[in-house]
């Protein structure tokens, strides 16, 4: 009897001692501008490689749920930024490159560049770390005063992100 008592007071003893529970530090998941900011290898779609580019988080200090993405190298020459849209209903990875009336490319040439978002496939959604890009880009407003050739494009690129 006193052996069972003395097997169970060893039980109860060693069933009373727990681990001090350690806070696990919870790690605040990146917003998707901060997921889709990065080094970007740009590939035609028959994965010539054409340029390098960057997309740059800037965070809105006003208003947290609006922010921008800086652009810098877009289509080998431009740089800007461009507000991003917060709608719900887009995709997660969602980004728009923006209208740009007048915009100078690395040789000060001016240029219209334009979003386009009707492409099902190449639809500026960052997927993985791919983005497939559609925009438009034309030069119909300014060739003769800047002495360049006139350029329209429908352009479809792919960025890779390093």
């Amino acid at each position: 009897m006193e052996r069972i008592l003395s097997v169970l007071a060893v039980l109860f003893i060693l069933s009373s001692c727990k681990k001090d529970k350690v806070p696990v530090p919870i790690l605040e998941e990146p917003s998707k501008w901060e997921v889709i900011a990065g080094n970007y290898k740009v590939y035609d779609t028959l994965g010539t490689y054409l340029y390098d580019m960057k997309i740059v988080h800037v965070p809105n200090e006003q208003e947290s749920t609006v922010d921008s993405l800086r652009f810098e190298n877009f289509d080998g020459e431009f740089t800007f930024t461009w507000k991003q849209p917060t709608a719900s209903n887009l995709p997660n990875l969602y980004m728009v490159f923006g209208y740009h009336d007048t915009l100078y490319d690395s040789q000060s040439k001016r240029w219209k560049i334009l979003f386009d978002d009707t492409d099902p496939v190449y639809n500026n959604v960052l997927v993985d770390d791919t983005i497939r890009m559609n925009f438009g880009k034309t030069n119909i407003n300014y060739y003769i005063e800047d002495l360049t050739p006139y350029f329209q494009c429908d352009c479809i690129q792919v960025a890779v992100k390093q």
